[in-house]
């Protein structure tokens, strides 16, 4: 449990935003649903696919469903990650700062942002056979993408990495040390 006025502020500071990654992951997935469902018109300019000339139009049901199921499948790494990241807060907020634990949450986090950018190209397939599905043979599109934003998640996916394993690194000789006093 938190005692200094320093732990208090983090122990404060992490139930805030463990509150926000909550609300994260309840508003992302109905915000992709909403995209989906209320603007189909805005689909094809999605940066995944707005290179494949998609034209916008209504959307069948049965399109509608396989692209919200692509976003949504695309963005489950994400999910994987904003959960890790409110655990990971929650700890801190329990005053489990430097822990294995916490390292290892670190750890999936940074696995959930590789994930992610490693998702893009299939992604960008997904949705631009699901938006085109309907049409007739000849005029369905395939796109892959792959832009600077992922490549930006990959790298920041292999930094959180390495500070993780280090964190854990750290944590795990601090547990030892604490061991032999």
């Amino acid at each position: 449990m938190p005692d200094s006025p320093s732990e208090l502020r983090i122990a404060r500071l992490s139930r805030g935003v463990a509150a926000l990654l909550t609300l994260a992951l309840w508003l992302l997935p109905a915000g992709i649903a909403a995209y989906v469902l209320l603007f189909p018109q805005l689909l094809p300019s999605h940066p995944w696919v707005a290179a494949a000339g998609i034209s916008p139009r209504p959307l069948p049901i049965g399109n509608s469903l396989a692209v919200l199921a692509v976003l949504l499948i695309s963005a489950s790494p994400a999910f994987w990650g904003l959960w890790e990241l409110r655990r990971l807060f929650q700890g801190y907020a329990a005053g489990a700062i430097f822990t294995v634990a916490a390292a290892r949450r670190l750890r999936h986090c940074a696995y959930a942002l590789v994930s992610l950018a490693a998702a893009a190209p299939f992604g960008a397939m997904g949705l631009s056979l699901a938006l085109s599905a309907d049409l007739p043979p000849g005029a369905r599109k395939l796109a892959i993408s792959f832009s600077s934003d992922d490549l930006g998640l990959l790298l920041l996916g292999v930094i959180l990495l390495v500070i993780a394993r280090v964190m854990g690194e750290a944590a795990r000789l601090a547990e030892e040390n604490a061991g032999f006093v």
